[in-house]
């Protein structure tokens, strides 16, 4: 509930664009193109259009449901050398799984990509016993997509089951508290350390020139969001 609260005042403030259902293209034999919130028809989208030609991907995602978000990673990691474009958003299950795949990152400005964590023991732990089962599922299967793709667990910000308020796979500061964050606004110490194969370019300089000026940081604690500030990963691994 507080994510959704928390994406609500995003909207509201015009840091993200509503919520649409997702949709794919492919709009040349290199560029692809996923827009909207991820569920198993956009999968299925992706799964029928996608080009292993593929050398860019647009995208402007919410996020969305985990399974479906990492079976269009797992294809998308079929294109060589795959450049990610960012025209608005890459949010939870998309920056925890479709990000990692490609090599280089363009963020338009103002551009939105933060996290909230995936699935993990201490999320299972508090489950009730009706959905314990499927999210315990869930859980292993995000396990062997981080392993096979090299993800570590700070990215996801992984808790076991005994320790859950603790990541870790983590180091470092947050630029403010981190209380009552509900989303984590990723910056270049993070996104170094935990992707070091991504080529993210000028984004730390376009975030220090636009949301992390005094008003957007105002902005950005109003909506639940903290930014990571020197938080890196720590080269835990699974």
């Amino acid at each position: 509930m507080r994510l959704l609260l928390a994406l609500a005042a995003l909207i509201l403030s015009g840091a993200m664009s509503l919520a649409q259902a997702g949709t794919c293209e492919q709009r040349s034999p290199t560029v692809f193109v996923i827009m909207g919130e991820i569920d198993t028809a956009l999968a299925d989208c992706v799964t029928a259009k996608h080009a292993p030609t593929t050398r860019e991907l647009i995208i402007d995602s919410p996020g969305g449901k985990v399974g479906p978000a990492m079976d269009i990673a797992d294809r998308l990691s079929t294109s060589t050398d795959l450049t990610i474009r960012i025209t608005g958003q890459c949010v939870s299950s998309c920056a925890n799984y479709i990000l990692p795949m490609a090599r280089r990152m363009i963020a338009a400005p103002n551009a939105i990509i933060a996290l909230h964590g995936g699935v993990d023991p201490a999320q299972v732990a508090k489950a009730p016993p009706a959905k314990a089962e499927a999210l315990r599922s869930l859980s292993d299967k995000q396990r062997r997509f981080a392993t096979r793709h090299g993800v570590p667990p700070g990215w996801l910000l992984y808790r076991t089951a005994e320790a859950p308020a603790r990541t870790d796979g983590l180091d470092g500061r947050y630029r403010w508290p981190p209380a009552n964050a509900t989303l984590y606004l990723v910056e270049a110490p993070m996104l170094k350390s935990c992707l070091p194969w991504l080529d993210i370019g000028d984004y730390q300089a376009e975030l220090e020139a636009n949301r992390l000026l005094a008003k957007g940081i105002e902005r950005l604690k109003r909506d639940g969001l903290v930014a990571t500030g020197s938080i890196v990963c720590n080269g835990a691994t699974w």
